[in-house]
């Protein structure tokens, strides 16, 4: 009588155990449904935690008066290094766009390119940044005839930094994001790709009137 009580003590716990072991995986299974962020990466990635620190929806940009988050990349056609030191003493107009699938956006760039003359007398220099590799974005910049500076963001890195990505028409681009910088702070953001404009191309004059003039 003692053994068939072992047995059955054994047979108990082990039917237990897996009871207990199969709830487990379905409740991690379910958490994966109902709690995605928990089990994606980019949720914990530099650029998110920053947006958050900052308090800042994903993929809204960053806040007026925020500092200017530590960049370092290069002009894919001059190899000239661009970072946040570089351009601490210059106004600088970021474009930040879906790229070479976006016709529109490289239209966006000559069109700004037409104002360079207000955009000279106003103090601001144009730097277009792009989630292309830098062979595709020099294809694009020869076939646009692109003369002002652009960045190959391909590892989303300075996209993720200035929190564009998010929003636009795929999660891994932006959409149609403006930041204007100074001093190492931001002076202005738009993303036009947002409500209530949707727009993927904005009248060069009206982006300039946009833009704060001091």
């Amino acid at each position: 009588m003692p053994q068939r009580r072992s047995k059955a003590s054994s047979s108990f716990w082990r039917s237990w155990k897996g009871a207990a072991v199969a709830a487990a995986v379905i409740a991690v299974v379910a958490a994966s449904f109902v709690l995605p962020g928990a089990f994606n990466k980019k949720a914990s990635s530099p650029g998110a935690a920053h947006a958050m620190s900052i308090g800042a929806d994903q993929g809204a940009g960053l806040p007026v008066g925020s500092s200017v988050p530590a960049f370092s990349e290069r002009n894919v056609e001059t190899d000239q290094p661009i970072s946040s030191k570089s351009v601490y003493g210059k106004k600088t107009l970021l474009f930040f766009s879906e790229g070479v699938m976006c016709q529109a956006c490289f239209e966006q760039i000559k069109g700004l390119e037409g104002f360079g003359a207000e955009l000279y007398k106003r103090g601001i220099q144009l730097i277009s940044i792009t989630p292309d590799t830098s062979g595709d974005l020099r294809q694009a910049i020869s076939q646009y005839g692109i003369t002002t500076p652009m960045i190959a963001d391909d590892d989303r890195t300075m996209s993720e930094a200035f929190n564009t990505l998010g929003q636009g028409m795929h999660s891994d681009t932006p959409g149609h994001a403006f930041a204007l910088i100074d001093k190492g702070k931001v002076l202005w953001y738009r993303d036009y790709w947002l409500p209530p404009a949707r727009a993927m191309y904005v009248e060069p004059a009206k982006l300039l009137a946009d833009i704060p003039s001091s």
